[in-house]
């Protein structure tokens, strides 16, 4: 048996509401997953052990989502899309790796929609969104 995954039937999905209504963005391609970085404080003083600087973990920054699709004007996911970047409105981001994966979620809103129709290839959009917070699953969820 081979170690290893392909990420084949993966999924995002958005939330929008109080009691999310999730709509899955279609026609996805190749999935990075956010980078959450930790900002370091620097709290070194006078009498700092060994003259070293001294740091401690900060506030953690969710980091951006970008998203690219196969780009099919006025379909639900470009209409989505080009609502949630003219509204800014805060929306749960659902990812889900391979079928029947763990979901991960995440709150952010659309800071950019890029769309592109080439002469000579397919069109593609990318959808970024910019995330500041991780929604921890409930007890009892995977």
């Amino acid at each position: 048996m081979a170690d290893g995954m392909i990420g084949y039937g993966s999924t995002v999905r958005i939330g929008r509401g109080a009691t999310p209504t999730f709509t899955e963005l279609a026609l996805i391609g190749d999935l990075d997953l956010p980078d959450e970085q930790i900002d370091e404080v620097e709290v070194t003083h006078m009498k700092s052990p060994g003259r070293r600087r001294q740091f401690i973990a900060g506030l953690i920054d969710s980091g951006e989502l970008t998203i690219p699709m196969n780009y099919i004007p006025n379909s639900p996911s470009d209409v989505l899309c080009r609502e949630l970047k003219a509204s800014g409105e805060d929306v749960i981001v659902e990812i889900t790796i391979t079928e029947g994966g763990t979901p991960e979620q995440f709150v952010g809103f659309v800071n950019g929609y890029n769309r592109s129709a080439p002469i000579d290839d397919k069109m593609t959009a990318e959808v970024t969104f910019r995330l500041s917070s991780f929604i921890e699953p409930e007890a009892g969820e995977p």
